[in-house]
């Protein structure tokens, strides 16, 4: 049976798809054969009148994998924490998984598992939580941990101590520029004195943080009006303008990258958002633009999205989104295999397992 390298996280949206389809890309780089698989589920979505996981169905499209979304995440969490007991035993959840990941790593030489949420509790309520998944595969545990103002160096020497070599290292995450030094000689070194191995520092990569003008307008349920050939441009951040134009110029200053979030009813600040070339501009109150704005709009190739909700609504489901964005465009793919390839203790990961 192939060798088996589970990946978690301490905390949500740590990286771990990110990681699991740079690790498995790599290791193929190398010759060998690399299957995957996302276990617990959590994020439904049905391919064939199969349910499986959205998330765990791209990383396998990335891969080259074609399982069934069934096998692919044999195991998916309840919505609705009631809906548990309706379900099957821990120890029948725990035997599909075991089962899932013999036919997935069967003629392979490596196995990527992908875990769900944060470790190791997600799954505890279902007897699927990441302990009992490890200790049924017998797989062995490399954590991505993501930069949240610091590194929790405690949590990690905990699960250290727990684990023992069933833990095999970290992956640090999504450092800041100014913290990398500090990370690399200082925090990298204490940590590996203490038996926690540093397979990689990975720095921020703000290509990674964008959400593409057309999923932003899917995900506002809005549409692009005009300046349709930006609807694949990248939005890496967002804000609503001020009311006042003086205002609105000052906070438009240095920003590059970004979506403005204006009053339908503001063509004077619409206009003054188009001068400064911003990427988007989002219309809210489901007003058309006027015929000048939405002409400039196409002679300075900016997309305009006409939204229903209000200005606040829209930031706060903007936030929501740039927030729980997974991976899914080709070019921001490709940034993270660079980075990670160009970071990672390929060799070593192998060593360890």
């Amino acid at each position: 049976m192939a060798k088996g390298i589970y990946i978690g996280s301490t905390t949500n949206r740590a990286g771990k798809s990110l990681l699991a389809f740079s690790l498995g890309l790599l290791l193929r780089k190398t010759g060998l054969s690399v299957g995957y698989m996302k276990p617990v589920g959590s994020i439904p979505q049905k391919k064939d009148d199969l349910l499986g996981d959205a998330d765990a169905m791209v990383v396998q499209e990335l891969l080259g994998q074609d399982a069934p979304p069934d096998v692919l995440s044999p195991v998916m969490l309840p919505d609705n924490p009631r809906f548990a007991s309706l379900r099957e035993t821990p120890e029948e959840a725990l035997l599909r998984i075991r089962e899932a990941y013999e036919r997935i790593s069967r003629d392979k030489d490596v196995c990527i598992v992908s875990g769900t949420g944060a470790f190791p509790w997600a799954g505890y309520g279902i007897g699927a939580d990441a302990s009992a998944v490890l200790g049924r595969l017998g797989v062995k545990l490399l954590l991505v941990e993501r930069f949240r103002k610091k590194i929790n160096q405690d949590r990690l020497l905990w699960l250290k101590d727990r684990l023992g070599p069933d833990l095999i290292g970290v992956v640090l995450n999504d450092v800041p520029v100014e913290e990398l030094k500090f990370v690399s000689e200082v925090l990298r070194p204490w940590l590996q004195e203490r038996g926690v191995h540093v397979f990689g520092i990975l720095g921020h990569e703000p290509a990674l943080e964008s959400i593409r003008v057309i999923d932003l307008a899917h995900g506002l349920k809005g549409r692009i009006v005009a300046g349709n050939e930006r609807a694949d441009s990248a939005v890496s951040s967002f804000f609503v303008g001020a009311t006042q134009p003086d205002s609105f110029l000052l906070s438009m200053k240095g920003r590059s990258d970004c979506a403005v979030i204006l009053e339908g009813d503001r063509p004077d600040l619409q206009l003054l958002a188009l001068a400064c070339d911003a990427v988007c501009v989002i219309l809210s109150g489901n007003i058309a633009p006027i015929e000048m704005v939405r002409s400039k709009a196409e002679e300075k190739n900016t997309a305009l999205i006409r939204a229903r909700e209000s200005s606040y609504f829209i930031a706060r489901r903007l936030s929501v989104l740039m927030k729980s964005k997974k991976i899914r465009d080709l070019n921001q793919v490709r940034a993270g295999v660079r980075m990670i390839e160009g970071s990672l203790d390929i060799h070593g990961v192998l060593d360890r397992i």
